[in-house]
């Protein structure tokens, strides 16, 4: 059997005559993040810089909501402090959190954000409301005081999910315009 040469099909012979040649040929796997480790492997571990980017992107888009959640809850706490509830100042608040949340957040943050205006206008409007003991819940009186949760609160849940949208479209257009200028280029022959 030594000496016995076997056939490797396709065209694959030269991997059949020397073994060692296939670790040159075959690419190895793919790693995240498009780096490969040093060949003396003092280098990142494989997959680390893909993982740092998007914890870094996690982390900003939790920021993100928070900026939002602070300036429309400073909004709302301040105008609940000046008129007994909340009211159009809390709107305006809200809806520069969310132009400044939808500014700063990423693409998939994006997708989170846009549900988190309503939610959040509604939540602060029943906090303020029951600081400021404006509404009441008692017995029958929880109806009562969740329909002025929500009078109170719409206007800020609409200007900011409204401002939230525009901002997100305009940011989605000039993407759009950077990446067909981007592949103009590349197509032109330039």
């Amino acid at each position: 059997m030594t000496g016995q040469r076997t056939e490797a099909p396709n065209g694959y012979d030269d991997l059949a005559r020397d073994p060692a040649q296939a670790s040159r040929r075959v690419p190895g796997p793919r790693r995240r993040g498009g780096r490969r480790p040093a060949a003396d492997g003092a280098g990142p571990a494989p997959g680390r810089a893909g993982s740092r980017s998007r914890a870094g992107g996690g982390r900003r888009a939790v920021r993100a909501a928070l900026v939002a959640l602070v300036v429309a809850a400073a909004g709302a706490a301040a105008e609940t402090a000046l008129a007994g509830r909340p009211g159009w100042g809390f709107a305006v608040a809200a809806a520069l959190g969310a132009a400044l949340a939808a500014r700063t957040c990423t693409r998939a943050g994006a997708m989170w954000l846009i549900s988190a205006p309503p939610l959040a206008a509604a939540a602060i409007t029943v906090v303020c409301e029951q600081v400021a003991g404006t509404a009441t819940v008692q017995g029958k009186g929880l109806t009562t005081a969740a329909v002025r949760w929500a009078v109170d609160g719409f206007p800020a849940m609409a200007a900011a999910e409204a401002v939230l949208i525009v901002v997100l479209t305009v940011r989605g257009v000039r993407a759009g315009r950077r990446g067909g200028r981007k592949r103009s280029g590349r197509n032109s022959g330039a």
